[in-house]
C-alpha cells in the first residue's frame, strides 16, 4: 500500500507503508517445492571452496574429502 505525501518544497511523492514487523523463520515459505535463487550464490560458493580447499588438503593429503555446493538448504 502506498500513500501520497507532500514534502517541505510542496512536491508530492508516494511513500511505501512497511509492515510493523518482518516475518520470522516460522513464517517463511518452506514447502512450495522451489528453491530461492541468489545471484551471488555462485561466486560465494567459489570463494568458500577456494578458502577451505588448502585446509582440507592439509588435513587430508590423500584428497579423500568432499565439498558440496548449492545443496538447497533453506
Amino acid at each position: 500500500m502506498t500513500t501520497t505525501n507532500i514534502n517541505q518544497t510542496g512536491v508530492s511523492y508516494s511513500a511505501l507503508e512497511l509492515p510493523k514487523s518482518l516475518p520470522d523463520h516460522t513464517q517463511l515459505p518452506e514447502s512450495d517445492g522451489t528453491f530461492a535463487n541468489n545471484f551471488q550464490e555462485y561466486s560465494q560458493s567459489l570463494l568458500l571452496t577456494d578458502s577451505i580447499t588448502p585446509i582440507l588438503q592439509a588435513l587430508h593429503p590423500d584428497e579423500q574429502y568432499c565439498i558440496g555446493q548449492n545443496s538447497g538448504i533453506y
